[in-house]
């Protein structure tokens, strides 16, 4: 596993020579998939495999390629000239891997292949992910209302992991990028890379459930950081709604996105939490939000957001911190939990 590893810790540059369809279903964060077989290739190598055999599937394989070999060279030579440390890896190890590095060395270029290909590094990344158990980190989760701005208080922190960056959602009904989430596995992947490279002796994290979106935290993580130590961070319910429709409206209209596109997103994200809401409150919160985007009211988008924090998401988390109070070791403003937490990071410990 040593090779693998330092191919995580060392953020070493990698040449997938996998399929796309393959590709696209998890690979390394510092990887560039640049195939041997396209997708069609590759299917019809497997249909052959399948009813024909090993031999004939090989035989199929190098007449697919054999007029491509020149351009493949090319492609893989021109990354490797910028990236030196290369290392080309296919999903077992085998036979495309065997052909890239022979193709390699005719032309002059020697080039590492992972040992075990994708499937080893996936299997290292799992096992990175659970060496938290047994780490002797110090964990801190950093909780507080929705609109407390725990987010930007992590981007202050060089000791923080951002799950929320890494899997491309804020975490709520809400939450929801332009961006679509990563695969399951790029998410691990990424995780276990940004893990293996932290250097602290402190880690902080956001409070998160168990799901951000469609992807879930690993266990191990969200045992850890169910049983550690949590900082809440308190803002007033105005300076929170703000912050939320800055972050929710405001900022992607100002970015381009659409009234239209921005009512449809905000609507989708509504009719998640319609039942827990009643239908009452999710009808009036609806309305208000079309009113407000067709321009046929003059209400303000704060408004809106209020009742969803009154009376939905304060209550639930509230309820959330209460029961994590006896692991609570500072309650306090923005600016005084980023002084705290950069005074033990620098000390290391608490």
């Amino acid at each position: 596993m040593n090779n693998r590893l330092d191919i995580f810790k060392n953020n070493t540059p990698l040449i997938d020579l996998r399929a796309p369809i393959e590709f696209a279903k998890g690979a390394l964060p510092t990887s560039v998939n640049i195939p041997i077989l396209n997708d069609d290739q590759r299917a019809k190598v497997g249909i052959k495999y399948k009813n024909q055999g090993l031999d004939e599937a090989e035989k199929l394989g190098f007449n697919l390629v054999k007029n491509e070999r020149e351009h493949k060279i090319s492609l893989w030579k021109e990354f490797i000239d910028k990236n030196p440390d290369t290392y080309i890896y296919c999903m077992k190890g085998g036979k495309r891997s065997e052909i890239a590095k022979s193709w390699l060395q005719d032309a002059g270029i020697n080039v590492p292949a992972v040992k075990g290909g994708f499937k080893a590094l996936r299997n290292t990344a799992i096992e990175i992910l659970n060496s938290v158990k047994n780490d002797d980190k110090t964990w801190l989760i950093l909780a507080g209302r929705t609109g407390t701005g725990k987010t930007d208080i992590l981007k202050n922190i060089n000791s923080s992991i951002d799950l929320e960056n890494l899997a491309m959602h804020r975490g709520s009904a809400f939450g929801g990028f332009l961006e679509e989430q990563p695969t399951a596995i790029n998410f691990e992947n990424n995780l276990a890379s940004k893990y293996i490279r932290h250097n602290s002796n402190i880690l902080i994290l956001e409070d998160e459930s168990r799901r951000i979106g469609k992807l879930t935290i690993p266990a191990s993580w969200h045992k850890k950081m169910s049983e550690s130590k949590i900082i809440i961070v308190e803002l007033s319910l105005e300076e929170r709604i703000n912050n939320i429709a800055q972050e929710y409206v405001y900022g992607p209209l100002n970015n381009g996105l659409s009234k239209k596109n921005l009512n449809t997103l905000l609507q989708s994200s509504l009719l998640k939490i319609r039942r827990r809401l009643g239908l009452m409150l999710y009808s009036e919160i609806s309305t208000n939000i079309n009113n407000i985007l067709i321009d046929s009211h003059k209400l303000n988008h704060e408004e809106w957001i209020k009742d969803l924090l009154v009376n939905y998401y304060d209550p639930m988390y509230d309820y959330q911190l209460e029961l994590k109070k006896d692991r609570c070791i500072l309650k306090s403003s923005k600016f005084e939990i980023i002084d705290f937490l950069i005074q033990t990071e620098n000390n290391q410990h608490l």
